[in-house]
């Protein structure tokens, strides 16, 4: 097994969405090639580890250097190792907004404090990664918003981590004020009541895993946007806990953040909506295809098994979908026509035929 090192200068300034961006789709782009790593930014500098099968991570590496994000490629180390010194596929770098952190795959290599592995000196790749944590490239940016809206930040970081752990009906004002190190009463002063807080933590929550994701609607389709958010969210099952008992108390118009989390899913509804159009005009789909009741079946499919991943105990909703729309989009080829579902008719002359079979077979007995 080959573990290749790689610094590189990325072309422009990328945002903390892009590398999200980058994050969600190579995690599952190198993971289902067998490819392990990580990839660690400071400023515009970056350096790659990469790890698998020989013959894969060179062809990985190739299409690295010919990346028009990446300039200034450089090779630095080639060891053939026996196991992964990074056995899943991660990226480290300095976000703006902290909820990023919650990405899955996403290492805080530059936290203060942060402990390097006690086996990190056991492969050169890893201690050159130390190294490039303790002689940064460029100077650490860090963003800094007024107290107040740090301190709501951390509330809803404490309410996600609560939410992890406990669960939606679980989760509780105090516990979540005690993880955020204040107490109930300095909690309420940002948020009111517990279900202020949950309306917060669903947008920021939300948010942080489907933002990143959005450009993949314009560039690959809304199918693709689609898939990408199925394989975010059956990492964070507590999230999608959470979205459901959201859309749950949307359907009661009672509720206190119903509203609000109605015009949140008819936001994402016609998202989808006019990904769908952009995929007509760029011939990504069929023009005989109806975005509106294409918009219908996919989100059918889509929170359909997102419920059932719940459920259903090592449901894979990730093969489920992409088995389910790969059907769905042919039949969005074909001109649509209205059955009477009542009038499809029946073949029942297997049936029949059987029956005088067994009847055949036990009269000549």
């Amino acid at each position: 097994m080959l573990s290749l090192v790689y610094v590189s200068t990325m072309s422009r300034p990328v945002t903390d969405d892009e590398l999200a961006e980058i994050l969600v789709i190579a995690r599952e782009k190198n993971l289902a090639l067998g490819i392990t790593g990580i990839l660690a930014h400071q400023g515009s500098n970056c350096i790659g580890i990469i790890e698998g099968d020989d013959q894969v991570v060179r062809e990985r590496f190739d299409g690295i250097r010919q990346d028009p994000r990446h300039t200034n490629v450089r090779q630095i180390a080639a060891d053939t190792v026996a196991t992964r010194s990074f056995p899943e596929w991660s990226m480290a770098f300095q976000p703006a907004d902290p909820l990023i952190k919650e990405i899955p795959g996403f290492l805080d290599l530059f936290a203060e404090g942060h402990t390097p592995d006690p086996a990190g000196t056991a492969s050169r790749a890893k201690a050159l990664l130390g190294w490039f944590r303790k002689h940064p490239l460029a100077p650490l940016t860090n963003q800094h918003g007024d107290d107040a809206v740090e301190i709501r930040t951390r509330i809803v970081g404490a309410a996600i981590t609560v939410l992890h752990g406990t669960g939606v009906e679980q989760a509780d004002v105090d516990t979540v004020a005690s993880r955020a190190g204040l107490s109930a009463d300095e909690l309420r002063k940002h948020f009111p009541t517990r279900e202020s807080l949950l309306t917060a933590t669903v947008d920021r929550w939300s948010s942080s895993v489907s933002r990143p994701l959005r450009p993949i609607a314009d560039t690959h389709g809304a199918v693709a946007y689609l898939h990408a958010l199925v394989v975010a969210y059956s990492e964070e099952p507590a999230l999608m806990r959470l979205l459901a008992s959201a859309l749950a108390a949307s359907t009661d118009p009672g509720h206190e953040g119903a509203q609000y989390y109605r015009t949140l899913y008819l936001r994402f509804r016609q998202t989808v909506r006019e990904a769908l159009e952009q995929d007509i005009r760029t011939g990504r789909e069929p023009a005989t295809m109806d975005p509106a009741r294409a918009t219908e079946q996919l989100l059918a499919l889509y929170d359909g098994l997102r419920i059932q991943s719940l459920l259903i105990e090592g449901f894979d909703i990730i093969a489920s979908f992409d088995r389910a729309v790969s059907r769905q989009r042919r039949g969005w080829a074909e001109d649509y026509r209205h059955t009477d579902l009542f009038e499809i008719p029946v073949d029942r002359t297997s049936g029949h035929n059987a029956r005088e079979k067994q009847t055949d077979s036990e009269s000549s007995r």
